[in-house]
């Protein structure tokens, strides 16, 4: 399965990860926490159906799909707990590079 990301153009799972792996180590040699909040939330959203609205009237029920290629729930089930797992992977990661560089920063051991 492709899946698409604003600014990103379609990714397979293995792309995201090896994407994410590389943002976390960046962002792990170049912090942003002079820079911006030390804290930032995101959001994450998947389409999984579309409609047209634009008609005039009872709209008639078809079954969940995106540009005509219908959806498989289980598929789509399946690939959502994989992001999940590739997104907790990579905030670990980013938590232990975040922890040493800090302890590096203040001389701990």
């Amino acid at each position: 399965m492709r899946l698409s990301f604003l600014g990103l153009p379609q990714l397979t799972l293995e792309q995201l990860r090896d994407a994410l792996n590389i943002d976390v180590s960046f962002r792990g040699e170049n912090p942003l926490d002079e820079v911006i909040e030390p804290e930032i939330g995101r959001k994450f959203c998947a389409l999984i159906s579309e409609d047209d609205f634009s008609a005039v009237g009872k709209i008639p029920y078809k079954l969940p799909s995106v540009a005509g290629k219908e959806t498989n729930m289980e598929e789509f089930y399946e690939n959502l707990q994989a992001l999940k797992k590739l997104f907790e992977d990579a905030s670990k990661k980013r938590d232990e590079i975040n922890e040493v560089r800090k302890r590096d920063e203040s001389g701990s051991i």
